[in-house]
C-alpha cells in the first residue's frame, strides 16, 4: 500500500496520514517534518539556504518512498510528480476553506502536536497563508491533479474521510 494524501493547508492530510500510518502499520512520510529538519523556516522567502532544503526534502522523500507501504502527506510541487509515480493512490482532500480556518484555529488551542519550530505568532499568521493559498497555489493543485486522474480520490468532508478510512484495506 502506497498512498499520498494531498491538499490545501489545515484539510486534515496530516491527520489522516497518521490514522493510516497507525492502522496499516506503515511508515507515515511527513514532508513537513523534512522542511523543518533541514533548516526551513515559516516559507520559501524567509530560508536563506533554500536550495539546500529543497535538496534535503528531494533525497529524503525518494528514500523513503523506496518502500512496499507507506502513506505520505503535503504537497511539494516539486517532488510530488515523483510521489505520485510511486504511489498507487492519491487523495485529495478538497475540503472548503472555512472548515480548513476552524481546523487551523484547533490547532491554536492544541499545539502539543505542532511543529516545535512555529510560534504561536507563526501559527496565527498563517491563518492569512491559508487565505492566500487559497486562491494562488489551487492552479498548481489543478493541474497535478490533471496529470493523476486515474490514481486520485477525492473527498470533501469529514464524513467521506472517515468512511475511506473505514473502507481502506
Amino acid at each position: 500500500m502506497r498512498i499520498t494524501i494531498i491538499g490545501q493547508p489545515c484539510s486534515g492530510k496530516s491527520t489522516l496520514a497518521r490514522a493510516i500510518a497507525e492502522r496499516f502499520r506503515i511508515p507515515h512520510i511527513h514532508i513537513d517534518r523534512f522542511w523543518f529538519e533541514a533548516g526551513g523556516r515559516r516559507g520559501a522567502y524567509d530560508t536563506p539556504n533554500i536550495e539546500q532544503v529543497r535538496t534535503h526534502i528531494r533525497k529524503k522523500v525518494l528514500e523513503a518512498t523506496q518502500s512496499e507501504s507507506w502513506v505520505s502527506d503535503g504537497f511539494y510541487s516539486r517532488i510530488q510528480p515523483e510521489i505520485a509515480k510511486r504511489a498507487d493512490m492519491i487523495v485529495f482532500l478538497d475540503i472548503p476553506l472555512l472548515k480548513r480556518l476552524c481546523n487551523h484555529s484547533s490547532r491554536l488551542l492544541h499545539r502539543a502536536g505542532r511543529h516545535s519550530e512555529l510560534s504561536l505568532r507563526d501559527d496565527l499568521r498563517f491563518f492569512l497563508e491559508i487565505i492566500k493559498r487559497n486562491f494562488t497555489k489551487v492552479s498548481k493543485l489543478e493541474k497535478f491533479l490533471e496529470g493523476h486522474r486515474g490514481k486520485i480520490i477525492t473527498l470533501s468532508s469529514r464524513k467521506e474521510i472517515d468512511s475511506f478510512l473505514h473502507n481502506l484495506g
